[in-house]
């Protein structure tokens, strides 16, 4: 990067078009896709970046952590890889990602995938009081720890990888950021494909059997946040696949690809 920054971009092929780029969540990286991708390489040239101070990217030397320098690094990655214009399909905290792109580089973008990415995180506060394990695991930890601590920065004393990456990371990516998305001037063909909250009992906690109140504050953050992505956004779609995760491209990753695929033949002309 401009920096000299060097990231993790993860290519799977496929000689056709259009480009897909995927964009981890929060605190993962672009190896969580290593499963998910082989979905679209027959279609589609699968492409990947892990962002600054995540899995196998540096952090920045200029500790910039700002959304601005994630996209800009992200746009840097399609200049190095000579792709002029990508779908862009984003987890969780990339939701931030995918508005930036569409706000300031619509050039560049075909069409935004947010996947589980809309929330209303303003309500995280009430998430925390009313969630006491929201803190501690992103997905079921135990059913995914193999693919999910390999992908980490950050070790312990013995060497084994963290679940998650370092948490003085993630807070400077909300010092700089407001936190409340707005969707207002996006133009881009866009589309949310979410979980259902109530329909799970591994939600953001791993461990644990969340309470009627907490599965009220994340059904509040996740249809406020829906609510709005629809209302401000010109050319909006939204899907909803039942009894998954927060982290649906591995808990039902056949019904997020199919769904995707459909959309992006229905409302999508690209070109490179």
């Amino acid at each position: 990067m401009e920096d000299r920054t060097k990231l993790e971009v993860l290519d799977w092929g496929g000689d056709n078009k259009p480009v897909l780029f995927l964009l981890a969540g929060m605190p993962m990286n672009s190896h969580t896709y290593d499963e998910f991708a082989a979905h679209f390489t027959d279609d589609f040239r699968v492409v990947a970046l892990t962002r600054i101070g995540h899995g196998n990217s540096e952090p920045p030397k200029n500790g910039d952590f700002s959304i601005e320098r994630l996209a800009t690094d992200i746009i840097s990655s399609l200049d190095s890889l000579d792709i002029e214009k990508a779908i862009f399909a984003g987890h969780s905290f990339a939701g931030f990602e995918l508005t930036y792109l569409g706000k300031h580089f619509p050039e560049r973008v075909n069409g935004l995938i947010y996947i589980d990415a809309v929330q209303a995180y303003e309500h995280i506060p009430e998430i925390g009081e009313h969630c006491p394990d929201v803190a501690q695991a992103s997905i079921d930890i135990f059913k995914y720890k193999e693919s999910f601590y390999n992908t980490q920065r950050v070790l312990d004393d013995d060497g084994n990888y963290l679940p998650f990456a370092d948490l003085n990371t993630l807070n400077k990516l909300f010092e700089h950021d407001n936190v409340t998305p707005d969707y207002r001037g996006i133009t881009v063909p866009s589309i949310s494909i979410n979980h259902i909250p109530e329909q799970t009992k591994d939600l953001l906690l791993g461990v644990g059997e969340p309470g009627q109140a907490c599965f009220e504050a994340l059904n509040k953050m996740n249809y406020l946040g829906i609510a709005r992505f629809v209302s401000q956004m010109e050319n909006a779609d939204v899907a909803a696949i039942q009894r998954s995760q927060h982290v649906i491209h591995m808990v039902t990753p056949d019904k997020l690809a199919a769904i995707m695929k459909n959309w992006i033949a229905r409302e999508i002309t690209t070109s490179q």
